[in-house]
Parts: C-alpha cells; structure tokens; sequence
C-alpha cells in the first residue's frame, strides 16, 4: 500500500510527536528521503525512537522501509521538467510507453479502490445530496476534473458552482457561503495555493469543507472535515487524473440513486429540451419525424 494511504489510515492512532514527524517529512519531502533516522530526528526535534516507532506504526519493520516508500512518493513531487527527464532516460518505444502508463493507471485505480473509506465516500455523498449549495474549486490540471463534477451535479441539483481560475473570480464566487453549504476541493502535488486559500476561507464561514487530494496530510485537509484520497502517480511529466474521474463517476451515480424519481425526472426534461433544441446528432430519419 503507498505511504500515503497508509497515512490516511494511521493518522488518528499515531502520537503527537509521530504526527509532528509525519508533518516534516510531507512538507521537506526533498531533504527527508535522504536522512537517515538519527538526522530526521535531530532536524524534527523528537527522539529516534520516535521516527523508528512510527515506521512501525505504519507498518513498516524498520525505518528503512518507510525511507524506501518516501523515496517512491517523492517522485511524484518533483518538479514537471524534472519528471519529463526521468521519463526521457527510462521510455524506448511508443509501445512500451502505452502499455507502462495503461498499467499505473490500473495500478492507480486499484489502490485507491483499496484505500478509500466507505464511511467517508457515504458521508461525501450525504452533503452533496442535501448542502443548499455546493461549490467546486480544482484549478491548473486538476480544473478539468472539477468541470466533470460540477457540469453532472449540475444534472442532479440545482445549487451548484463550479469556481472559474483567477484571483478575483474566486473570491468573488465566494461570496455568501455559510454553514448550509459544501465546498469541495481538488488538488494534487504540487497543490495550488488558491485552492487551499479558498478550503481555508470555506472553513472559517462555517462551510462543510470536502477534499480530493492525494491523502490525509495534503494541505486541502488540515481544512476539510472530509478527505477521499485518490492515488495519481505516472512517471510523466503530468499527473494522472484518470483514478479521480473514477472517484467522481461513483460519486455522481451514488448521488443519483438516493432520490432516483426526482433524478430521473430531472434527466427526462433536460432530454426534452436537448431534443427541441438539436443539441446532439441524430440520424437524418429520426430529424424528419420532427
């Protein structure tokens, strides 16, 4: 299992100075995989007990198999140019290319499948069925993503606004959030600042705050009251988004399925006016019955 679902998992049961620990490692990723665990201790200030108890905790059977799951993570921190020049020096044919990135995406699906809380994937779907309003913030790549759950909320309820990049723009869709509402937040290394700044905003107004990130200790939730952490990594230049358009596809047919009537009454009308208004190709037999 990656660290950062073990993380996930761990994280209530692991002592104050085990989390403090975790907290330095995930935010000084570059200088942590190389530190042994006398010197990662000494840069934290906790004993080397504690770094040696919490590779324990996780599972681990010493401190040098967590050092070798930090390794492994912190590819995916890298920098894009950076990325691209490890994928240069590994990929040899378009063959193996295809075959490597289809299988980490099946890597990636199923262990999100693996990591994920059914009790908080329920309690996701409980607040987007009855938040007065739910706003959706993912920008950079993670926009695309934020687009396909924001445009199918949008076809179960009403309520829903999906927050355009840009400084004023965001503050701007902000603008009366309160306890009633649900905003949902996307992101994944190397996070974008905005979208933590808008979760912290959304926490402070009182808001239910959501994340999909890539795991407990990502920013987005020190501010989120839940968390679906979603496994990305592709030895690419670009993150892949393909286990968190899956995430969503659950997300959305769970939605459908608790009022399935008021859902299926409101998918018929909106067949109806993309009927009227030629929205989609139809065969030319079918135009002429019109």
């Amino acid at each position: 299992m990656p660290l950062d679902s073990l993380l996930s998992a761990k994280k209530k049961h692991l002592t104050a100075a085990q989390q403090r620990a975790v907290k330095y490692i995930t935010e000084n990723y570059e200088d942590a995989v190389f530190l042994t665990a006398s010197s990662l201790s000494r840069r934290i200030g906790v004993s080397e007990a504690t770094i040696v108890r919490l590779a324990q905790a996780l599972g681990f059977h010493g401190f040098r198999g967590m050092q070798r799951m930090l390794r492994e993570s912190f590819q995916n921190r890298l920098s894009t140019d950076a990325r691209l020049e490890h994928t240069v020096k590994h990929a040899k044919t378009d063959e193996e290319v295809l075959v490597k990135v289809v299988q980490e995406d099946i890597r990636n699906l199923t262990q999100t499948l693996e990591s994920l809380s059914i009790e908080t994937f329920e309690q996701a779907v409980t607040e987007m069925a009855t938040a007065r309003k739910i706003f959706v913030v993912g920008l950079k790549g993670s926009h695309s993503t934020a687009v396909v759950l924001a445009r199918y909320l949008g076809f179960l309820r009403e309520g829903i606004c999906l927050v355009q990049p840009g400084h004023g723009d965001i503050w701007d869709s902000f603008q009366g959030v309160d306890e009633k509402d649900l905003v949902v937040g996307i992101s994944f290394p190397r996070y974008t600042q905005l979208t933590v700044d808008a979760l912290e905003y959304a926490n402070i107004q009182g808001a239910k705050v959501g994340a999909i990130t890539d795991s407990l200790f990502s920013p987005l939730a020190d501010y989120a009251h839940w968390v679906l952490p979603v496994r990305h990594q592709l030895d690419s230049f670009i993150e892949s988004y393909t286990a968190v358009v899956s995430l969503i596809n659950a997300l959305l047919t769970a939605l459908s399925i608790r009022n399935p009537q008021e859902t299926l009454a409101a998918l018929k009308k909106r067949e109806t006016l993309w009927k009227e208004k030629d929205i989609y190709w139809a065969m030319p037999a079918e135009r002429n019955r019109k």
